[in-house]
């Protein structure tokens, strides 16, 4: 009992246990006001009242348990307490609604003499409550017993009125019910209070606490996370090994891969970069990494949510990427997942609109081949995303991307931000891919209503190119292209800060989201 205790139940069951604290207070509600009503009009309890008249003091007091459970649903849903304390709170709801069942022994107004058959529906209450709300043995206990004693104690109060008593031959099943429903209750509780802290123990990443889901995508899902002594809040992913590679090679293969992607990943120092922190495996071999919590919106879901933006707010987003691939080519990894969905534009500290590179998940050292390494991928084979793909990923020719393949998904990321639809449309990633590397794009201002200087649609074109050599030859070239552009107004911060306040007020924090859209994939060509 200890042991479990001990690791308690996960913060997002608890969450859940709590909306499931309301609604059973809500069925109950809604039960005994239909129990409750149909008597009393039919007047199958005439005996109880004498007569039909109202209100009469049973109607007063059903009225207040009815009353009460519609509070506990609205009190559950109100956030006022949550966690562990509405729990509690619901023990006690509880044994007020066992109460509440068997009310109408208190008036014990029942013919001297009389036998009574069958066990109280206080027992379904007992035994169904400790599975809908879960909570430690010692307290499961305890309420249990509390509300089986409801029945004999009603019965107390009935005989301090001048009730006739009622036989033992009775009075012995039906309270005696009570106590063995206690008793099946708390094994119920302990199995399902036990199965939580497993999960609980099964979420430990190393030194972090899984906490709450907050996505998932093609290549694994995102975590809310707790440093178990640091107040430093966390996002873990769990990848899914195997994914995305298309190399046939074992899992443990794959798992080493992911080890020296984050590896390398961790040593980038850009504060557009996202901050990797650790990684690991999980006790049945997922692979996992701990990245900084961040609060904002990724590219994908800001346009999706608020339409296209101007150049003059797509210029420094796209100039704060570079800054990140800067380095991170300068070290000879090339991303090769550069796409909306892995841009994520926050609040960091007192600063807004500030961009963050996620996901490395397919990233490659550029001299992997020069180097001897076994290839991240396949002859025909492509890995990333269709819409964002390069014409040399789209074709299969894994060894020639590089950091100018990465520039030319930067130039799709660019087409997302100003016209709200990917370069091209296609029906299959197989057709998109296609296009990629045969179709010439048109210019981004022919497709949106939004001001795009010519300057920039030449500098997106560029990277557009099909030949590697007609692109920008670096991300450094690249963000020195945009800088240079007028675009006649600036994005300033009080812009920025406005546009925050007005469309993303200060929240909770939350992690990057994963994409919605099609995930990264391996396509044979």
């Amino acid at each position: 009992m200890g042991g479990a205790a001990s690791v308690g139940l996960p913060p997002d069951l608890i969450e859940k246990a709590g909306r499931r604290l309301g609604i059973a207070a809500l069925v109950y509600a809604a039960t005994y006001a239909l129990a409750y009503g149909s008597g009393r009009v039919a007047g199958d309890w005439s005996a109880v009242w004498g007569s039909n008249a109202f209100p009469q003091v049973p109607d007063f007091v059903a009225a207040g348990f009815i009353a009460a459970s519609i509070g506990i649903f609205f009190f559950a849903r109100s956030g006022v307490v949550t966690g562990q304390r509405l729990l509690d709170i619901g023990l006690v709801y509880e044994v007020v609604a066992a109460a509440g069942i068997d009310v109408h022994l208190a008036w014990g107004d029942w013919p001297e003499g009389v036998v009574v058959g069958g066990i109280s529906w206080v027992c379904v209450w007992i035994v169904l409550f400790p599975l809908i709300v879960p909570s430690t043995t010692g307290k499961a206990v305890v309420a249990s017993l509390a509300a089986a004693s409801t029945t004999p104690m009603l019965y107390m109060v009935a005989l301090a009125g001048g009730a006739p008593p009622i036989g033992p031959e009775s009075l012995v099943p039906m309270f005696a019910a009570n106590y063995i429903c206690a008793g099946i209750a708390v094994v119920g509780s302990r199995m399902v209070f036990s199965l939580g802290s497993d999960i609980t123990k099964a979420r430990r990443m190393g030194s972090y606490r899984l906490v709450e889901k907050l996505g998932e995508g093609g290549m694994g899902e995102v975590w809310k996370a707790e440093h178990r002594m640091l107040a430093r809040p966390a996002a873990i992913k769990l990848v899914r090994t195997g994914v995305g590679s298309g190399s046939g090679r074992s899992g443990g293969s794959g798992q080493h891969r992911l080890e020296r992607e984050v590896q390398a990943t961790a040593q980038l120092r850009s504060p557009h970069t996202v901050e990797v922190y650790d990684y690991g495996l999980t006790a049945d071999r997922t692979f996992y990494y701990v990245m900084e919590l961040l609060d904002g919106v990724n590219l994908e879901e800001l346009v999706k949510q608020y339409g296209p933006i101007p150049a003059e707010r797509a210029i420094p987003i796209l100039r704060q990427v570079c800054h990140s691939l800067v380095e991170a080519h300068a070290t000879g990894l090339v991303h090769r997942d550069i796409k909306p969905a892995n841009i994520f534009l926050c609040r960091y500290g007192q600063d807004v609109d500030f961009v963050k590179v996620l996901d490395f998940g397919l990233v490659k050292r550029a001299d992997e081949q020069s180097r001897g390494d076994v290839k991240l991928t396949e002859v025909g084979a492509f890995a990333g995303t269709p819409a964002y793909g390069s014409p040399e990923g789209a074709a299969g020719e894994g060894d020639e991307v590089d950091a100018r393949s990465d520039l030319y998904s930067l130039g799709c990321v660019a087409y997302w931000l100003l016209t709200g639809r990917t370069v091209f449309q296609a029906t299959s990633p197989m057709l998109m891919l296609v296009q990629h590397i045969n179709e010439k794009p048109e210019p981004p201002s022919k497709l949106t209503e939004l001001d795009v200087p010519a300057a920039l649609d030449e500098v997106i074109l560029s990277c557009l190119e099909k030949d590697k050599a007609e692109r920008p030859a670096s991300a450094e070239e690249l963000d020195a292209r945009l800088g240079a552009i007028d675009v006649g107004k600036t994005w300033s911060a009080d812009r920025a800060r406005q546009w925050w306040e007005r469309h993303r007020p200060r929240r909770v924090a939350s992690a990057p989201e994963p994409s919605e859209e099609i995930p990264p994939q391996v396509v044979k060509i």
